[in-house]
């Protein structure tokens, strides 16, 4: 029965398990001691005034040792104590059969066992950075010092390598045992039948019976036995300090044993592609029946680490999906008929697949034809510049004897001679500094053979800075359909999912939002879950929480950005963790909450602004904020974070923000919040929050209606509160306690009642936000806001949907008149009435970028409109204008085209019925490059360009007109990228002319004639790419 070979080979497997367990249990204790004798022999070095060459000899000659090889650590080792904990783990190995707990045990201690080798490592780079002792070189005693400490470089170096390798037999054999352990059970019961039963066995008693016999033949072969007893004999000589006959090398010989072409390592990752492909079989054809998993159990089942080759499929570092055409685009510019050495930038956020796409090239076969030698080396954020020398220097060329003995000069001296006059590959994967490039760079030569260099990296800026001649590679998000196949790949192998999951596994791959990292993540979970639509719905619940219970896996590998930010940087990457999941985060709203925050650092408080953009565009560069769109200028109009790096901010910022989320029952009782946001969908019980004293902002996102002021306002204790965003939020009436607070720099309301004169006296108000629904007034008209915005000398921004009325007109009082205040930071004034366009008011807005005007009944009888835009030439820092006329009124406006600013970029005219021959008026503003014409801005059935150009013009949208005849040339639009028609239903044909625009991006047509539908569609074949959408 199969059942028996199985049980026999876990035998063996538990058998083998002893020797990486033994050897990782004493690399513990070998990197202890050396931790100890290199800190001590820093301490020494930093600590002594006059130091003696003698102590510092001696504590060299007795930390070397301690990282060498295990026989070279016993014979060097001092203490009783140690060999007798070695004792007893040999004796504890050899009689135990808990092999696997154990192994699990010390993997799971692996990674605070390479966080000791890396502090050692930044000790000793610290000591040899260290400004003094390098500027006193001419010191023959300092410079003996500092050699003493580089030499500690290579005995460190081993000790990592020697964990990492055994580390990585640990995990292949745990994930075998795993595999043996699923197969036990699939047989354990013979009564049960289930289709295939029969042959299945067959194979799998093969597949066992034939490791059997190798794993028996290989235990003959090999000498690791007699190591074995080697050492214990050793060890005795030891406790009776006795000499010894001859050096220990187990440590050599099982790593022979287990590495290499033929070893152990390498059969076994071939047995587990065998029995991996066994399991998915068995899965299919059974159907295994257990008790539906919850979250807890699954997570617990995903605790094996997935790292590359480490997984029970020996191919799964090659499951690529999404790359080949990326991949070819590397490849041609790796072979682009340039002879100067060129340098390729690969850009992305963590976990985006950069390395793994970095490997497929470096790995493919034209690569090793094309390149005479190709070296690889991982910078990562904290680097020693020897470790990535030595790395290279193995790729390009046989190190020799006493490589370790040399300085770091010696060593890139070396590597530049080792490459001159080679056509070399050199990658070097996850770099983070201009630095790290500077030091590795000067030793690669560029001799005009064609070599090339592969960067990648996190940060755009650095990528600009090692290739600023030609553009990165920006790595892109998988796309939903290339999600699924990379799960399914990853779970399933060569196999298929099973039709009953293809609908949930879909499902989740959605979740993972393209990032390749979780998806990694998942798949491990699911590998090890039960192949039931119960089990995967949980999982399909609980995507974030399954990564989120993995940080290790993924949370900390992003987290690795976060933590390289400047302080600044890191309080607005956080604050953004408050908007909800999936969320098309405004950047206009962004920018206006990071301000009113007080996150920015800006030399004066008129150009917050522009800093916060910057910081913006960092945290893209950085690869830790994903755009969503851009304008037609490449300004950034919204957007978004992963869903991982939102849970990360989260996690980060959770001491400080408080996120209510609509499964969230109640307000956590903590005193030191600074931010309170709501996610609900229904009413939030504020009952239960308790007095929030540092609150600084709430926001919130999610619609609720009903709630009473009073009651809200108390129980949430606002008295220092900066940010206060209720857009969602519909109160019954004007919660009066908001005019208390006197720190308020931001305010977004939702109201459907009058507001009270007394919210005016929020002196130090930055952005103001009213959204109706209004109430009609008697007259059937809709009210007009007054404005008192000379009370708040610090308002930057005010947003309105009703039309408002700048009040500045008397003292009612002592009948005087008021004239308005400076208010040199306001930037954004929308929505206010045309008769609001006064000479007096717009010189004291110098700074004024962005202006809504709406003309009311009032603005149109009074006959002041077209008078009032003549004070627009005071603006001249005026670049977006919105002028909405009285729709009731169809007759053409008059506009004093000339009082324009220069300066306007973005024009949108409504209702103002005027005929096509302005056009040439708006032509002559010269940087405009949006153009939006609604509502009959133009009226006339021929629109005919004659000398009119318009130079600058990028995006023009003219919506319901009744023009039936475009007539232009193609000159009259040099630069134009988007075209959208909307509900133009007369217009028989676009001008073939636009044809011949080369910038032509993208035309729209919306509720349009069809014979204008169809000679848009004529186009797509004149320009290449060009993009043609018709809705109707």
């Amino acid at each position: 029965m199969a059942q028996a070979a199985i049980v026999s080979l876990v035998h063996q497997l538990e058998c083998l398990m002893k020797f990486p367990l033994l050897i990782l249990e004493i690399k513990k204790m070998q990197v202890k001691a050396f931790s100890e004798k290199v800190s001590e022999l820093l301490n020494v070095l930093e600590g002594t005034p006059v130091l003696v060459r003698s102590r510092v000899e001696q504590l060299r000659f007795e930390s070397e040792p301690l990282g060498r090889s295990i026989g070279d650590f016993l014979v060097a080792v001092k203490s009783n104590a140690v060999v007798s904990d070695v004792m007893e783990i040999m004796q504890r190995l050899l009689q135990t059969h808990l092999m696997s707990e154990n192994m699990q045990k010390i993997l799971d201690e692996v990674p605070t066992i390479l966080m000791q080798i890396d502090f050692i490592d930044k000790e000793s780079y610290r000591f040899r950075s260290n400004r003094d002792l390098q500027s006193t070189r001419e010191n023959p005693r300092l410079c003996y010092f500092l050699d003493v400490v580089r030499e500690m470089d290579g005995p460190s170096h081993d000790l990592r390598a020697a964990v990492v390798f055994f580390n990585d037999v640990g995990i292949q054999q745990m994930v075998l045992y795993k595999d043996l352990q699923f197969l036990l059970t699939a047989f354990e019961d013979s009564s049960v039948k289930w289709r295939g039963r029969n042959e299945v066995e067959k194979d799998v008693k093969y597949i066992v019976n034939r490791a059997a016999g190798f794993v028996k033949e290989w235990m003959k072969d090999n000498s690791i036995l007699s190591e074995m007893s080697c050492l214990i004999d050793t060890l005795i000589h030891k406790c009776t300090e006795k000499s010894l006959d001859r050096k220990i090398n187990l440590e050599a010989a099982v790593k022979s044993g287990f590495d290499g072409e033929r070893g152990i390592h390498q059969y076994f990752s071939h047995i587990s592609g065998e029995i991996q492909s066994i399991r998915r079989k068995i899965r299919q054809n059974r159907g295994i029946k257990g008790i539906t998993l919850g979250l807890k159990t699954l997570q617990l089942q995903s605790s094996l680490p997935l790292k590359g080759h480490s997984l029970s499929d020996s191919n799964l570092r090659n499951i690529v999906v999404g790359f080949d055409a990326v991949l070819k685009k590397i490849m041609d510019r790796l072979a682009e008929p340039l002879l100067g050495r060129e340098v390729l930038a690969i850009v992305g956020m963590g976990g985006i697949g950069k390395t793994t796409l970095a490997r497929q090239m470096f790995d493919h076969p034209d690569t090793d034809f094309q390149f005479h030698c190709r070296a690889w080396v991982r910078v990562s954020q904290v680097y020693q510049l020897r470790n990535l020398l030595l790395d290279l220097l193995r790729f390009v060329t046989k190190p020799s004897d006493n490589v370790h003995e040399k300085t770091n000069e010696d060593l890139a001296q070396d590597l530049y001679q080792s490459l001159k006059g080679r056509k070399y590959l050199v990658v070097m994967d996850d770099v983070w500094s201009n630095e790290a490039w500077d030091c590795i760079q000067m030793c690669l030569p560029d001799d005009n053979n064609g070599s090339r260099v592969v960067v990648t990296s996190r940060f755009m800026e650095l990528a600009t800075y090692v290739s600023p001649k030609s553009l990165p590679h920006c790595m892109s998000l998988l796309d939903t359909k290339q999600s699924w196949e990379l799960l399914e790949k990853l779970v399933f192998g060569l196999e298929s999912c099973p039709l009953e999951l293809v609908d949930l596994g879909k499902q989740i791959a959605r979740k993972c939002h393209g990032l390749p990292l979780a998806i990694v993540v998942i798949a491990g979970t699911l590998s090890r879950t039960v192949m039931t639509s119960d089990c995967w719905k949980d999982v399909a619940a609980s995507v974030s929480s399954v990564v989120f219970t993995n940080p290790e896996q993924c949370l900390d590998i992003l987290a690795l950005s976060y933590n390289y930010l400047p302080q600044q940087l890191k309080a607005c990457f956080l604050y953004m963790g408050a908007f909800p999941e999936d969320y098309e985060i405004e950047v206009r709203k962004l920018i206006r909450l990071w301000i009113a925050e007080g996150f920015l650092e800006a030399s004066s408080s008129s150009n917050l602004e522009d800093v916060a953009e910057a910081y913006l565009e960092d945290l893209i560069g950085r690869s830790l904020v994903l755009v969503g769109k851009r304008n037609v200028v490449g300004k950034i109009k919204s957007c978004r974070l992963h869903d991982l790096l939102r849970e990360l901010c989260l996690r980060e910022a959770q001491n400080i923000m408080t996120v209510i989320k609509q499964e969230d029952q109640s307000f956590p009782a903590k005193d030191n919040q600074r931010h309170l946001i709501l996610h609900l969908n229904s009413d939030a019980d504020v009952h239960l929050a308790p007095p929030y004293r540092s609150l600084q902002s709430f926001l919130c996102f999610a619609l609720g209606s009903g709630f009473v002021p009073d009651i809200f306002f108390s129980y949430l204790t606002f008295e220092s509160l900066r940010v206060l965003d209720m857009f969602f939020l519909q109160f019954d009436s004007f919660p009066a306690q908001i005019v208390n607070l006197e720190y308020l720099t931001y305010l977004a309301l939702n109201v459907t009642y009058k507001l009270p004169t007394a919210l005016w006296r929020l002196k130090n108000l930055q952005t103001l936000v009213i959204n109706g629904p209004w109430p009609i007034r008697d007259d059937g008209d809709l009210p007009t806001l007054i404005v008192r915005y000379w009370s708040m000398p610090n308002l930057r921004h005010l947003h309105t949907t009703m039309v408002a009325f700048l009040s500045y007109l008397t003292d009612a009082a002592s009948n005087i008149y008021r004239k308005p205040l400076p208010s040199g930071y306001l930037k954004t004034l929308s929505t206010v009435q045309f008769l609001c366009c006064r000479r007096d008011a717009f010189a004291k807005m110098p700074n004024l970028a962005e202006l809504g005007l709406c003309e009311t009944k009032e603005d149109y009888y009074r006959d002041r409109s077209c008078e009032c835009l003549k004070d627009l030439a005071y603006l001249h820092q005026l670049e977006a204008l919105n002028c909405s006329f009285y729709r009731e009124i169809r007759e053409a406006r008059t506009i004093s085209w000339d009082a324009f600013p220069s300066n306007l970029r973005k024009l949108t005219l409504s209702a103002s019925n005027l005929p096509w021959e302005d056009m040439t008026n708006v032509a002559k503003l010269p940087n405009l490059e949006v153009l939006k014409l609604k509502n009959y801005a133009f009226r006339g059935s021929t629109w005919k360009l004659t000398d009119e150009v318009f130079r600058c013009l990028k995006q023009l949208l003219i919506e319901k007109t009744d023009i039936v005849q475009w007539e232009a040339e193609d000159d009259h639009f040099p630069c134009l990228q988007f075209l959208i028609l909307r509900s133009c239903e007369f217009l028989a044909e676009l001008p073939y002319v636009l044809g011949e625009i080369p910038t032509l991006e993208r035309i729209e047509l919306h509720y349009c004639n069809e014979s204008a539908e169809l000679s848009a569609k004529e186009f797509k074949d004149l320009i290449e790419d060009l993009a043609v959408i018709i809705r109707n």
